[in-house]
């Protein structure tokens, strides 16, 4: 008898309700993955072997995660966040420090993954657009970083590897490009910064 080994189907978890939030879990859906999203968060962070909190701020994934940071070992973390000025015009912090590397920080257990930091929400709802740019995926753990990809190649964008975590900072960086000093999109790409 031949027996095949087959390994469990990941479970996407994405916590919050914005946009963002919404775009992905369609996204990863559509890509024939099976996601959890709504609440109780518990329970989503229960359920899923992929976490991604999109919520506002670093900041706001630490204290939206804390209460499970004990479940989040061992599972992939995907870090979306950008520490953006009001306005979307500069970032909070000094060049050296990213938000990927301060979740790594709060959530040492978990296996950390940045991604979609360098794309607004208002240009990736999860349906192809040229005018996106490639996403740069971030980590120091590079199986976190495979399988993330791995579940990213039925999408309908193209991503790329952008390195460790001491990228963060100029991955998140690169979002502000086009971005007008009254934090709008400029008019030449209306869709992507």
């Amino acid at each position: 008898m031949n027996r095949e080994l087959t390994t469990p189907t990941p479970t996407i978890g994405v916590l919050g309700t914005g946009g963002i939030a919404v775009a992905l879990a369609t996204m990863f859906a559509r890509a024939g993955h099976e996601v959890r999203t709504g609440g109780p968060y518990e329970q989503v962070v229960a359920e899923s072997t992929i976490v991604i909190p999109a919520v506002l701020g670093v900041q706001g994934a630490v204290q939206q995660l804390r209460p499970w940071r004990g479940r989040l070992g061992g599972k992939i973390l995907v870090d979306i966040t950008n520490p953006f000025t009001g306005g979307h015009v500069d970032f909070v912090g000094p060049w050296a420090t990213g938000n990927a590397a301060d979740l790594a920080v709060a959530f040492p257990g978990a296996r950390l993954v940045g991604a979609f930091k360098n794309v607004w929400w208002e240009g990736f709802d999860g349906t192809p657009d040229p005018s996106v740019p490639d996403i740069h995926v971030i980590s120091d753990d590079l199986e976190a970083k495979r399988t993330f990809l791995g579940l990213c190649a039925a999408t309908p964008f193209t991503y790329v590897d952008g390195g460790g975590l001491d990228q963060a900072r100029r991955v998140e960086r690169t979002a502000l490009r086009g971005v007008g000093s009254a934090g709008v999109f400029a008019e030449a790409h209306p869709a992507t910064v």
